[in-house]
């Protein structure tokens, strides 16, 4: 498991941190934030492998607020984009 671990968890934050810069909208940065998840449970397996209390509580907490990017920009931010878009529609 820490071998796989070692593999996903820097991935993994590479690919969320590009994803969540490139700003290309809500889903793609959900996802972003989607894969920073990944990433911190990934650390949270090489911290506990490697006895690293540290870096198990940091990717805790990172993962709470990965969690809650998860949810405004794939629950709350595309209800906004949806709503945006119908009202748009509804003005042509």
């Amino acid at each position: 498991m820490e071998q796989i671990a070692n593999w996903v968890a820097p991935i993994a934050t590479t690919l969320a941190a590009l994803l969540v810069a490139a700003n290309l909208g809500a889903r793609i940065t959900g996802i972003g934030f989607i894969a920073f998840a990944v990433g911190s449970v990934g650390w949270m397996v090489i911290g506990a492998a490697t006895g690293q209390a540290n870096l198990i509580w940091q990717n805790a907490v990172l993962l709470l607020v990965n969690i809650l990017g998860v949810w405004r920009w794939l629950g709350l931010r595309a209800r906004y984009d949806k709503g945006a878009a119908a009202a748009t529609r509804a003005t042509l």
